[in-house]
């Protein structure tokens, strides 16, 4: 609860940041000073960042990351021969359930077609 003053801080830093790229758009600028417009939405996404990553909301995503991290590091990958022979698998199995669709649909489109003349 004490993170909600924060994370909409965060925001509105980020929106002072947007509407500063676009306030500044609308001035007539040289060619040389158009790095401001970039420089202020580029510092209120920094500004915006930082007080995000100060939240306990932030804290508890790295920790999540973390442990996913430590559980990827577990997964067993298949082998380049099972992953083709479960590749293989699956197309054949796509290809069969494809042609016998097709009969099905042949069958009965012949059949419905014989009932109504």
């Amino acid at each position: 609860m004490t993170d909600k003053p924060k994370i909409i801080l965060a925001v509105a830093v980020f929106a002072v940041g947007v509407l500063g790229y676009y306030f500044l758009g609308a001035q007539a600028m040289t060619a040389q000073e158009g790095w401001v417009r970039y420089a202020a939405i580029a510092l209120g996404a920094v500004a915006g960042a930082g007080i995000y990553a100060s939240t306990e909301q932030f804290s508890q995503f790295r920790q999540f990351v973390r442990e996913a991290r430590v559980e990827l590091s577990r997964v067993v990958w298949p082998t380049r021969q099972e992953t083709l022979q479960t590749t293989a698998v699956v197309i054949g199995m796509v290809l069969f359930v494809g042609a016998f669709l097709w009969v099905v649909d042949w069958v009965v489109f012949a059949a419905v077609r014989y009932l109504m003349g």
